[in-house]
């Protein structure tokens, strides 16, 4: 009897013995540990699953390759040493469906290996992502704040609407400035589409926008009245946002900015809009911006005289 015969009758025994019920995921996690891994110990790594082992297989006990079909394709797709070619193998002589339970084996692949070669290996295998609902909030917020713009680029490549406005949330705090343009590229709900207005002032109220993403979108915008309004949000938000003031430095170096900054917000002058909101807690953090405004040219004539004291 030769080795793969001897391997293939040996699993089958292993997974009848074990059957589990394969419904859920946790059923396939069950075989890999009570008919895979006994055998990867014994050969010292899964080289054993090979084509001439799925072949063979597929021809003496093939109702045990339909039993553990998902739990080999798992096996061989994240392995250290991944064998996609097998794993194709594995699906096309078994009767696997790769969609099961309304994708939950797809997420769970996905997750623990966000890697694009699995997309395309599933795409490769017959699977239609259109029908999937398993790219739920949580997975694609992972992959934004990962800024793997290639894995969102290969869904929206195959019909799937991206949530941009949310998403972004997530995007101006942990993302690359790549993701950022990706995602403002990809908005598919007029109704929900952002401008690039419109983001400079998310970016400036959400405290945690990294600086280069800061730097990105106000790079995006032209010279007009929302960098008034992008300036004094900066500065009534110093407290909050220990970059804040860098930011402001990022957009008063934009050309054109200085004489859009001092505009007068609603007939107050920057300066006048921050003293209404200050406080004995943020003085230190706005007399920053204070004195930049002034250095601008504000008038100060109705600033405090504690405020033109400190800011000397």
């Amino acid at each position: 009897m030769s080795s793969t015969s001897f391997r293939c009758g040996w699993f089958a025994h292993l997974v009848n013995k074990g059957t589990a019920c394969i419904s859920h995921t946790d059923g396939i996690d069950a075989l890999c540990r009570s008919a895979l891994q006994p055998i990867s110990d014994v050969v010292g790594s899964d080289s054993w699953i090979s084509p001439t082992f799925v072949r063979a297989l597929s021809t003496k006990h093939p109702n045990t390759l339909n039993a553990a079909a998902l739990s080999l394709v798992q096996t061989l797709l994240l392995n250290n040493k991944a064998d996609e070619a097998t794993a194709s193998l594995v699906v096309r002589y078994s009767n696997v469906e790769l969609d099961i339970l309304a994708g939950k084996f797809v997420h769970k692949l996905v997750v623990q290996r966000p890697e694009l070669r699995i997309l395309k290996w599933l795409e490769g295998n017959g699977l239609d992502f259109e029908k999937l609902h398993c790219f739920d909030m949580s997975l694609l917020i992972d992959w934004v704040m990962a800024s793997r713009v290639e894995l969102l680029q290969f869904l929206t490549d195959h019909g799937l609407q991206l949530p941009v406005r949310s998403l972004m949330e997530y995007a101006l705090g942990h993302a690359s400035p790549e993701m950022v343009a990706f995602l403002m590229s990809h908005g598919t709900s007029h109704a929900h589409e952002l401008s690039w207005n419109d983001l400079l002032l998310m970016a400036c109220t959400e405290a945690t926008t990294r600086l280069d993403v800061f730097t990105f979108v106000v790079n995006m915008t032209e010279p007009s009245m929302v960098w008034s309004f992008a300036a004094s949000c900066l500065a009534s938000h110093a407290m909050v946002d220990v970059n804040a003031y860098k930011k402001f430095i990022a957009l008063r170096s934009m050309p054109q900015a200085p004489a859009w900054i001092v505009k007068p917000i609603r007939g107050r002058t920057p300066i006048e809009c921050l003293c209404e909101r200050l406080t004995y807690e943020n003085l230190t953090y706005v007399s920053p911006f204070i004195r930049d405004y002034i250095e601008l040219g504000v008038p100060t004539s109705s600033m405090p005289s504690i405020v033109s004291a400190l800011c000397q």
